[in-house]
């Protein structure tokens, strides 16, 4: 059974007029999508003979899928002393690794991730970590097949309200722009959620299960007397 996301209909009217090149019909609509993907985003320093195959390596034996990982700098490590003590630690490469699976499995590698923070291996220094809950490009991918059939609907029927008020008839579409995001993302895809993993509970804080996306259609329609 395919997913149904409910529709809260937003109709955006603002910036709607008649141009030289025709008229301007903008549209969106809001809705609810499920949150079906998690991605962990983990931070480890390692000692300086480290390799990024090694640090991958140590996270796939964690049970993390495919682990992307990139060196992104040296640093020391401060661990043993307190903000503003000397001497510094020992050197360290700084690596940054990304991890994406389905946001039902989310508890079970955060689990994973705190057994190896907490009993590092060789060559790992420290570990660091955090997740962000979204819908996945996939589902963003299918609801905006959905929506903008609709958006251009409501982005015509604007246009033909507008023609009216002014004496002409809507023509064909001249030119077509879209856009999608969370909303209060002002157009960009933002994480739902950051959390950690609490060692004491043996529990994330509660996820969110949906999040809400606008799409947004800018269509500019030619007019005929």
């Amino acid at each position: 059974m395919k997913p149904q996301f409910p529709l809260l209909i937003v109709l955006c009217s603002v910036g709607a007029a008649q141009t030289l090149d025709g008229i301007s019909a903008p549209a969106s609509r809001t809705v609810t999508l499920t949150a079906d993907e998690a991605t962990f985003t983990i931070a480890v320093a390692a000692t300086l003979d480290s390799t990024q195959a090694e640090v991958k390596q140590a996270l796939q034996n964690a049970g993390l899928p495919n682990p992307t990982v990139v060196a992104t700098g040296l640093g020391q490590d401060t661990s043993a002393y307190p903000p503003g003590a000397a001497p510094p630690g020992a050197a360290q490469i700084l690596y940054s690794a990304t991890v994406t699976i389905a946001a039902g499995s989310v508890i079970d590698a955060a689990k994973s991730l705190e057994t190896l923070r907490t009993h590092l291996q060789a060559p790992l220094g420290s570990l660091q970590y955090s997740v962000a809950v979204n819908p996945s490009q996939a589902t963003v991918d299918a609801m905006r097949q959905v929506v903008m059939p609709q958006l251009l609907d409501d982005s015509r029927k604007l246009a033909q309200s507008l023609a009216a008020a002014n004496g002409v008839k809507v023509g064909a579409i001249r030119s077509i722009s879209d856009s999608a995001g969370a909303v209060g993302g002002a157009y960009v895809a933002v994480p739902m959620l950051v959390a950690v993993y609490d060692p004491l509970t043996g529990n994330l804080p509660s996820l969110p299960s949906s999040t809400q996306y606008t799409f947004y259609v800018g269509v500019v329609f030619t007019t005929v007397q």
